[in-house]
């Protein structure tokens, strides 16, 4: 009988040890979910809720593993392993649209330790569009308390063609603490607060698009009586009155080609006072200086960040879309910038390379010589992540590498040069 049962526990424990880890009855992954609304749907139901106090502040180092992520989801990748620090907490997967039959790369909380039907931290969600033909990160800071702004971000990044979506992993009064960051408001509150997931995931976007023209829209919802005079209110994380050309001025004015009953205002045209100048995103991307976002308000605006305040009844992506697409025409209007970084490693018969990802690129092409400075031959086209394996080459012979970026419009300078020699 002892046998019998120390043979039956082996089995079950080697049954164990074999299941995939996000297979788990414990792990929340929105298995049944078939579109990008109904994903971000099943998500809030499974997110820390008000006053629930299930919002786990994130360490330094799981800060910095999540930025690390999100740089490779940016550069195209979406089949690595995840940080230690991550691992078993969150999933990194393609994510296919079955509403447009496109794929995603999708990075979310899926740990529920205590089986309560709720992720563990409160971490949030990424998702990344490899095949992007606009540079804007569309962003539900408030998912629950702003209701259906979730979904509604969500549905503005699949139908625009946008390159992110970024949504707080809590109701932003998950928590009674108080911030750290802004005393006004709790912890768990994404856009008043640094020690998340959420600011260090704009932090990396602001960083991967460096010069490049790019914005992040902040979806928002205020209540009715909030601006009794306006329906929606976009603003740039400043209360003066937009330069022109701002893209929420064009935005303003494409809405309401649209929708002429729409009362729409931008700071200065009307009454309405939400202008995001404590918003910490909107701080940083108008370069306050990251670690000053609590404290100071800007000075300048960019013209990157996009506060979105709407009332309940005008916060369907659908309405937002058309004046969206016109204000971001589709496709790039020039080349991608050259990629940078390009390193090459040498192993058995081959020559690893890795770069960095170029803005508005959709793939890039490899370039190699056994002559330094060129001329190159294309080895590879079409490449769609930010690294590649020359295969079955001579050992001893050095190789100099360059790549470059493509998108619709064109082809980009060539990288640094790289070389190594395969052993």
């Amino acid at each position: 009988m002892r046998r019998f049962s120390l043979a039956c526990l082996f089995i079950f424990t080697t049954m164990l040890a074999v299941i995939p880890q996000t297979a788990r009855a414990a792990d929340l992954t929105c298995a049944t979910s078939t579109t990008l609304d109904a994903l971000a749907t099943c998500i809030r139901t499974q997110m820390p809720g008000n006053g629930s106090n299930g919002f786990v502040v994130p360490n330094s180092t799981q800060q910095a593993d999540f930025r690390w992520v999100v740089r490779q989801m940016l550069g195209g990748s979406c089949s690595f392993p995840l940080p230690a620090t991550l691992t078993g907490i969150m999933q990194l997967r393609t994510f296919t649209d079955a509403s447009n039959a496109k794929s995603y790369c999708l990075f979310m909380e899926v740990q529920d330790s205590n089986s309560n039907g709720k992720v563990d931290r409160g971490w949030g969600t990424f998702i990344v569009n490899a095949q992007a033909q606009r540079e804007l990160s569309q962003q539900a800071p408030h998912p629950i308390s702003d209701s259906t702004t979730e979904v509604e971000a969500v549905l503005a990044f699949r139908e625009t063609n946008s390159r992110s979506y970024l949504m707080c992993g809590a109701h932003r009064d998950a928590n009674t603490v108080v911030s750290t960051c802004q005393s006004d408001y709790n912890q768990a509150d994404c856009a008043h607060n640094v020690n998340n997931m959420y600011h260090p995931a704009n932090e990396e976007l602001k960083d991967f698009y460096a010069g490049q023209s790019w914005n992040a829209i902040q979806w928002h919802g205020m209540a009715e009586a909030t601006c009794p005079n306006t329906n929606a209110y976009l603003s740039h994380g400043r209360n003066v009155v937009p330069a022109a050309g701002d893209k929420i001025v064009a935005l303003k004015n494409n809405m309401l080609t649209y929708h002429p009953t729409w009362l729409i205002d931008t700071p200065g045209t009307g009454a309405c006072s939400l202008n995001a100048t404590d918003n910490v995103q909107g701080r940083l991307l108008n370069e306050v200086f990251p670690g000053s976002v609590c404290g100071i308000a800007a000075s300048l605006y960019t013209g990157k960040f996009i506060h979105n305040e709407q009332d309940p009844l005008f916060r369907t992506a659908a309405d937002w879309v058309p004046a969206l697409n016109d204000t971001w025409p589709l496709g790039p209007a020039t080349p991608p910038a050259a990629p940078t970084g390009l390193t090459a490693t040498g192993a058995k018969k081959k020559i690893n390379l890795t770069w960095t990802a170029s803005p508005g690129a959709t793939s890039y092409r490899v370039k190699h010589s056994t002559v330094s400075g060129g001329p190159y031959t294309t080895i590879v086209s079409g490449v769609t992540t930010t690294s590649y394996s020359n295969t079955g080459l001579q050992t001893g012979v050095t190789y100099y590498y360059v790549v470059t970026a493509a998108n619709a419009v064109g082809e980009s300078g060539i990288s640094n040069q790289a070389s190594a020699k395969a052993k």
